[in-house]
């Protein structure tokens, strides 16, 4: 019988546990190509040959050419089985432990954490493109700054940047952007980096103001060249640490933030205008970048459907509670027809996917369980909406540059403003 994928890593995972309860720690480690091999570390009586053999009837082709290997035998055994990307499935008693790791060519960043930023970060972020999510970022920058607050809106955005042609006229941006940082940081090339600039566009009241870190600069040239040399890890050498691609995006973050607090004032709030779809940069963003995160969907089966495959790879790395806590829904194409149904719906199939993957189980006793009731307004899964205006599709702000000020516009989003605002803000306005 031929062994697929799935059954391939969760039959290993049923060998390598009977192997960790004799006092072993294993580690499961699946390759880029979906290869399984499992990494033993401790005394055993075990005949390696015999859990290879195992090993390679439990996972058939997806069997490495060495499915079982010795710690003691490793160059770096603390590579492996003290990486920062393990996932403990199972501990003790005594030394036993059972792992898990993953090595993809994208998704690590997906459950990896870090500590949250000194300032407010707040993602906006969509499974699918097409949710309105930049025109929510450059409305919500307007709303705080409105509000006094000093705004820096950063285009992360890379391959199809939005948010910065709303929020500045081109003329207006900064010579460079974030990918501009990006390629120059490999090689320490980031001074004096123009990566910022004060919006013209947003005009903030009692004292608000706008700042703008865009994709790309005034200065477009060999943009896809730049684009295609990001994305990386950068290796150490014998004068600079190592340096993820996480950490990269981060020092650009920080850049930009030190910029406006040089030219204005610490930033009171930056909103991350986040990639589209399971991408590296918003693995980035939602998991280590952000103090709050706004998703973005419609009320469809693709929706929930991609929304759950991401929730789910957050439970599975034990980051449910962690992560969910961080997440706010938004209805982003609200309809105005049959509007309390519609969102009633959306409420609805958002608990299931949170009840199924990040909500824990409790019998109602337990007051600290992350767990929501359906009807609670509170609650993540509960929707902010935004109503669906057929005014910003196909946008073109150069034709039309007060359309934010529009009736429709301003009514479209007013009942999703003021809460995400006192999200952000933790209601100290």
């Amino acid at each position: 019988m031929t062994i697929r994928f799935d059954a391939a890593w969760n039959n290993v995972i049923e060998v390598a546990d009977d192997a960790s309860r004799i006092g072993l720690e294993v580690v499961v480690l699946r390759d880029i190509l979906g290869r399984i091999s499992i990494f033993v570390d401790g005394d055993t009586s075990m005949s390696v040959s015999e859990l290879s053999e195992k090993v390679n009837r439990a996972a058939g082709n997806f069997a490495a050419s060495k499915p079982v290997i010795l710690a003691s035998d490793l160059f770096d055994r603390d590579a492996v089985m003290k990486s920062p990307d393990l996932i403990t499935i199972s501990t003790g008693p005594g030394p036993r432990k059972l792992s898990f790791l993953e090595r993809g060519i994208v998704g690590a960043d997906w459950t990896r954490t870090n500590e949250p930023s000194r300032l407010r970060r707040a993602a906006l972020y969509g499974f699918k493109g097409g949710v309105g999510r930049s025109t929510a970022t450059f409305m919500l920058a307007q709303h705080l700054a409105h509000l006094g607050k000093c705004v820096l809106v950063i285009d992360l955005d890379l391959e199809s940047p939005g948010v910065s042609a709303l929020a500045q006229d081109f003329n207006d941006l900064s010579e460079h952007g974030i990918v501009d940082f990006l390629v120059e940081s490999t090689v320490n090339n980031t001074e004096d980096l123009q990566i910022v600039s004060r919006s013209q566009v947003i005009q903030g009241e009692n004292n608000g103001e706008a700042w703008l870190a865009p994709a790309g600069g005034r200065n477009l040239s060999g943009y896809l060249a730049k684009l295609n040399r990001i994305y990386a890890d950068l290796p150490g050498d014998e004068t600079h640490q190592p340096k993820s691609f996480s950490a990269r995006i981060d020092e650009a973050i920080r850049s930009a933030e030190d910029a406006v607090t040089a030219l204005s004032r610490t930033p009171d709030v930056v909103l991350l205008d986040s990639r589209a779809g399971v991408h590296d940069i918003a693995a980035v963003v939602l998991t280590q970048l952000s103090s709050i995160n706004f998703l973005f969907g419609a009320d469809s089966p693709q929706t929930w459907t991609g929304y759950r495959i991401l929730f789910e790879q957050w439970k599975i790395a034990g980051k449910a509670r962690e992560l969910g806590e961080k997440l706010q829904m938004v209805s982003s194409l609200t309809p105005d027809k049959d509007r309390e149904n519609y969102l009633s719906s959306f409420r609805d199939h958002a608990q299931e996917a949170f009840a199924e993957t990040l909500y824990e189980e409790t019998d109602g006793s337990q007051l600290d369980a992350f767990n929501f009731s359906v009807d609670d307004v509170s609650a993540p899964h509960s929707p902010l909406p935004i109503s669906f205006n057929s005014d910003l599709v196909a946008l073109d702000p150069t034709r039309q540059p007060n359309w934010h000020s529009q009736q429709l516009i301003q009514a479209a989003f007013k009942d999703f403003l003021t809460p995400a605002a006192d999200l952000i803000l933790g209601y100290d306005q």
